[in-house]
């Protein structure tokens, strides 16, 4: 019987070089060799999954944006859920006019926009993903179709801040820190953990099968419901209370480490 095995990337999948390290890969490969199914899961876009997943596997089934998109390993979506342009150029208005130096990210589909004056936040994100942000203007924002996932950079604080002006204002969005200095926006209803569901029916594995790999708080809803969580040995020490089973860090093949003892 096949097995999924989930992981989220940043903080986990790769180390602090955005590597996945020879140990992890091979790892992963001999699971996927087994006949087990490998998925990425982060809140990065379609394109900058596979900026790290690439790094171990051609294809495989995805869960984007938080579980905003789920992808089966042929591309097709499985589910797409999305806030309206209107609310996010809202969002994004709402960040300009506080003019505290962050930036806001607006993800539609396998689009990245950013604000026409490029932030150094942006620039800085680019590098890691490995994908270039479409500089547009809110105007162009409010014409999308529908937007996936509002990410807003900036000081820990100020998102903070953000985050307790938001969340009264839009009951129907969720807001969740990836990161001290990313703030991520979905509408409610979308977690990792529901993307995970999704996959596990859309391929049969009942959810006691299922591995997850996680390092922060989006990534609790999804090792909450796998019957094999592990958090790695970088994750926040509240969590790690929480969720209970650690392993190493991502600089020291904490994935690996898990998987061998499968």
């Amino acid at each position: 019987m096949a097995k999924l095995i989930f992981s989220d990337i940043d903080g986990t999948l790769i180390n602090t070089d955005l590597k996945v390290t020879p140990k992890t890969r091979d790892a992963i490969r001999r699971q996927i060799i087994k006949g087990n199914v490998f998925v990425p899961v982060s809140a990065r876009m379609p394109k900058a999954i596979m900026t790290a997943a690439g790094q171990i596997t051609n294809g495989c089934p995805m869960i984007a944006y938080n579980g905003a998109l789920v992808l089966d390993e042929m591309g097709k979506p499985l589910n797409s859920q999305f806030m309206t342009a209107k609310t996010a150029a809202e969002i994004c208005q709402y960040a300009e006019d506080k003019n505290s130096g962050s930036a806001w990210n607006v993800y539609s589909g396998y689009n990245w926009y950013c604000s026409k004056n490029k932030s150094s936040l942006v620039e800085d994100e680019e590098k890691v993903v490995a994908v270039k942000a479409i500089p547009v203007s809110i105007d162009q924002i409010k014409k999308l179709k529908g937007v996936h996932k509002v990410l807003l950079m900036g000081k820990p604080k100020v998102l903070d801040q953000m985050k307790a002006d938001l969340t009264p204002k839009y009951p129907n969005l969720y807001l969740v820190k990836s990161a001290p200095h990313l703030l991520e926006i979905m509408v409610q209803g979308v977690s990792k953990g529901k993307g995970v569901e999704t996959l596990a029916k859309e391929f049969n594995v009942k959810l006691q099968d299922c591995w997850g790999f996680g390092d922060n708080y989006n990534d609790e809803a999804m090792l909450d419901v796998v019957g094999h969580p592990a958090l790695m040995g970088n994750a926040p020490e509240d969590l790690k209370k929480k969720i209970g089973t650690v392993t190493a860090d991502n600089n020291h093949d904490g994935i690996a480490d898990t998987l061998e003892k499968m």
